[in-house]
């Protein structure tokens, strides 16, 4: 396989283990400054990603594009390159797109493996570590910094997959700031079409959802009272407010359900042509 390019250092944490991937500047062009560009990220999600899944054979064989954009990440960014992300657009999908290939980048350090959830592996969201934006950040770091940068739109964590079927598929192009709104829109509808992400069940009269949709059940609330310019908002509007037209169909036919946490499938968000092929008698 050659040269592995992303290094994994361990460094102490009170009792923790927190892993850093270190990105490789060497990739990067020798003249400055550095601009930041999609072109590398938009390579790696039109070779290697279908119907939200990644086929992270490919990925393994291919890591050069997604390895030199996570060196771009390190050295530009809202904070430290701010003249190239004058407006909240730009910050917004920088940090959208950042999330989603650093994912990649922690699996490429792992795989193959059958998921980025198993008790045996560091904790992808809080214990990896990635240069990016000019500091070490983790997931939650970043996750925090796209709702800070968006204005609360929770839309936007609905566009970022984090490397399990139970979690947004992956798009095959990058966010960006001129169609921003319209992405956004369309990735939180893909999401909740996901019956991993949204499902209901009229045995039990619950609506299942995704662990965080739980977990950030105030700012999605918040989001639909700033967007209606309602003083109470509830979780259930948030989510006719989201989804598609098909599945808003069929949230109205679950009124007044309980919303609940769905099972989380931690199986990795794994495509192969392989397992495309028909099954032959």
């Amino acid at each position: 396989m050659g040269l592995r390019v992303l290094a994994l250092a361990g460094l102490a944490c009170g009792g923790c283990a927190e892993m850093v991937i270190v990105p490789n500047t060497a990739l990067l062009p020798a003249t400055r400054p550095y601009l930041y560009a999609d072109q590398d990220w938009a390579y790696v999600l039109r070779g290697h990603v279908k119907d939200g899944l990644v086929n992270y054979d490919t990925l393994s064989r291919d890591r050069e594009p997604l390895e030199r954009y996570y060196a771009l990440l390190g050295v530009t960014g809202p904070t430290r390159t701010a003249e190239q992300f004058p407006s909240r657009a730009e910050a917004t999908a920088y940090w959208i797109n950042a999330y989603n290939a650093l994912v990649l980048c922690a699996v490429m350090d792992r795989y193959p493996v059958a998921t980025m959830y198993d008790l045996s592996l560091p904790r992808l969201t809080y214990e990896y570590k990635f240069i990016v934006d000019g500091r070490a950040r983790t997931l939650a770091e970043i996750e925090e910094e796209i709702l800070k940068v968006s204005g609360g739109d929770v839309r936007a964590l609905l566009a970022t997959s984090r490397a399990a079927l139970g979690t947004p598929g992956l798009g095959r192009w990058p966010i960006r700031a001129q169609t921003l709104d319209r992405r956004l829109t369309e990735e939180a509808a893909h999401a909740l079409d996901n019956p991993d992400i949204l499902r209901i069940d009229h045995s039990s009269d619950s609506i299942l959802v995704w662990q965080l949709i739980i977990r950030r059940q105030r700012e999605f609330e918040e989001f639909w009272r700033r967007r209606r310019r309602v003083r109470r908002a509830y979780l259930f509007n948030v989510l006719l407010e989201l989804a598609s037209p098909e599945r808003r169909r069929a949230l109205q036919g679950a009124v007044g359900y309980n919303i609940r946490q769905i099972p989380f499938d931690r199986t990795l968000n794994r495509w192969s042509p392989r397992e495309q092929l028909p099954v032959v008698p």
